[in-house]
């Protein structure tokens, strides 16, 4: 194929992160091409070679008519000449593949729903970026990997934290410096709107699976590290008892999440989550990070940036411009931005890479390790599997006074499950990473 050609897209999902950050990533795709990106992102050099391929948005797909024919209108209202099509239903993906000839599929769909658009894209010949997590089962990655290994297709998980400039610095030039790592914490809050109001699927998934990803995503890639046993604990309380507008019951999903992984080597990690941070909270979220080595140590408060602003009916606030800003087009005859940020980082890196194959540069399989490619998910997919099931069965014996017995054991066999006598199990069988 040659460089002279255009690139057909579909997004699946239109809600928190598929209506805003994915869908601003993909207008200015159509805008613009590729190459104005790729300098962020150290791919500079192979601007030249997709300078002349053009992007168009094909199809948008959601659950109900009214999210995707808003989100197609707001698209339309944006990027001058684009007429991207709405489809709606509990599959819409399946409408998409039978009508439309899709390169490159970009899968927001909520956190329980990720791996079966993305196989439907596999199966069809596209290319997928998914949002994280890949899937909250292994076997779920399994299939992904497997049509995406047969079919030379780049799947690319929307890990965005590994292009936080902080992280970078963090991991290219301190970690080296603190001698080897002996063990780390990683907290991650959302606010109590995510998981009561944002998203109908909490019951579904855990603060864990929605927000711990990155954090075992990011040590786990950044750091080599392979797990080897896991011990989770949960708390209901909150959600267990609210009663949403509209809702018949409350919402069985833990608050609060905390979750130990011990890796091969012999480095240990405590992450903790939540999605019930009140919203009187100062930030949209509450990040923080601590490494410790055998010289040094390391702290990064990420949810204070630098920027706080303390305004009339407000209060004080603070401020993360660095995810995802819009910059004011110079010289264009309507008001509009560009987009700009390490959000849009991962989306476009995980697009070039499904481009080298496309134009045929490069096959699926020379480019792994390059970007958050499937192989490097299905560790954390099994972390996220194995810290579910532990933390429920730890719920119910701390519940009825017994404690918290239950962890997890990860080697080249499979998943197992440890626990009180006759209580333990296979929770996947073969290998896990």
């Amino acid at each position: 194929m040659q460089g002279d050609r255009t690139v057909r897209m579909a997004l699946l999902g239109g809600g928190m992160f598929g209506g805003d950050v994915v869908l601003r990533t993909l207008e200015d795709l159509e805008r613009c091409g590729i190459a104005p990106y790729l300098g962020r992102v150290g791919l500079d050099h192979r601007a030249r070679d997709v300078a002349r391929v053009a992007f168009r948005l094909e199809a948008v797909g959601t659950r109900t008519q009214g999210t995707a024919e808003r989100v197609a209108r707001q698209y339309r209202d944006r990027v001058p000449g684009s007429a991207p099509a709405p489809y709606w239903g509990e599959r819409p993906w399946e409408d998409i593949f039978a009508r439309h000839a899709i390169d490159v599929a970009f899968v927001a769909t909520p956190d329980p729903l990720h791996a079966e658009p993305a196989v439907c894209a596999l199966r069809n010949g596209a290319h997928v970026m998914v949002e994280k997590p890949l899937a909250l089962h292994l076997r779920e990655a399994d299939e992904v990997l497997r049509l995406s290994r047969e079919r030379n297709l780049v799947v690319g998980v929307d890990m965005h934290k590994r292009y936080d400039p902080c992280h970078a610095f963090l991991f290219r030039e301190l970690v080296p410096r603190i001698g080897k790592p002996l063990y780390g914490r990683a907290v991650l809050e959302e606010p109590l709107e995510v998981s009561t109001k944002t998203f109908r699927w909490a019951s579904q998934s855990n603060p864990f699976s929605y927000v711990g990803v990155h954090w075992t995503d990011l040590f786990g890639h950044c750091l080599g590290l392979t797990p080897a046993s896991l011990h989770a604990v949960g708390q209901k309380e909150l959600l267990a008892s609210w009663r949403a507008e509209g809702a018949a019951a409350p919402i069985d999903a833990f608050d609060s999440m905390q979750v130990s992984v011990d890796y091969a080597g012999g480095f240990r990690a405590y992450y903790v989550n939540n999605w019930i941070n009140p919203r009187e909270f100062e930030g949209p979220v509450n990040q923080e990070m601590e490494l410790v080595g055998t010289l040094g140590k390391i702290e990064l408060d990420q949810q204070y940036r630098g920027l706080r602003a303390t305004i009339a009916g407000v209060g004080s606030r603070t401020y993360n411009p660095h995810f995802t800003s819009d910059v004011p087009r110079i010289g264009v005859p309507e008001p509009s931005s560009a987009y700009d940020g390490y959000g849009k980082d991962s989306i476009v890196v995980i697009v070039e890479r499904a481009l080298e194959v496309l134009l045929g540069h490069a096959t699926r399989d020379e480019l792994r390790g390059t970007y958050p490619d499937v192989e490097s998910a299905r560790p954390t997919v099994a972390i996220l599997e194995a810290a579910a099931v532990v933390a429920a069965r730890n719920l119910a014996f701390l519940r009825a006074g017994q404690g918290a017995p239950f962890t997890a054991r990860f080697s080249e066999e499979g998943v197992e499950l440890v626990g009180p006598e006759g209580e333990g199990g296979v929770l996947y069988r073969g290998k896990p990473y």
